[in-house]
């Protein structure tokens, strides 16, 4: 993958396919950067409170992100933080709470199961995950939150 476009805006996600992020990551460029991705809610409360707050020395443990082949002083902070479907409610709420603790301004994108099937997919569709993040991403630039 060469590397995204520095007018992209950066993000992490937390979700628990590794697989299924690379795939959403090439879908959403170049308007979305996807620069950190954890797989698990106890990684992305380690990892993405320091990162978000700047510590841009923050290993991304999955080497997924696009941050991962940068170097230090070139890494990008993210602005929001994607969750996937099978993130669970509390999880979200949790990582959230320790990213506040950290740094303010982070925002939380949600793609929930019922977004999903609401658009026609069956399970973890890749192209349909990214339909639903590029309609919520794009309200929430216009709306200037991220």
């Amino acid at each position: 993958m060469s590397a995204p476009p520095p007018t992209a805006i950066p993000l992490a996600s937390l979700g628990a396919n590794a697989e299924v992020a690379k795939q959403i990551q090439a879908l959403l460029l170049p308007e979305y950067d996807i620069v950190h991705v954890c797989t698990t809610p106890a990684t992305a409360s380690s990892e993405l409170p320091p990162l978000c707050a700047g510590a841009l020395d923050t290993i991304d443990t999955t080497g997924c992100g696009s941050n991962a082949a940068r170097p230090v002083a070139e890494r990008r902070l993210p602005r929001a933080i994607i969750f996937g479907g099978g993130i669970a409610d509390e999880d979200v709420v949790a990582v959230m709470e320790k990213v506040g603790e950290r740094v303010e301004g982070v925002k939380a994108v949600r793609v929930t199961r019922a977004d999903v099937l609401a658009k026609g997919a069956t399970g973890p569709s890749p192209g349909v995950i990214v339909e639903v993040l590029r309609e919520k991403l794009g309200g929430m630039v216009e709306g200037g939150e991220i």
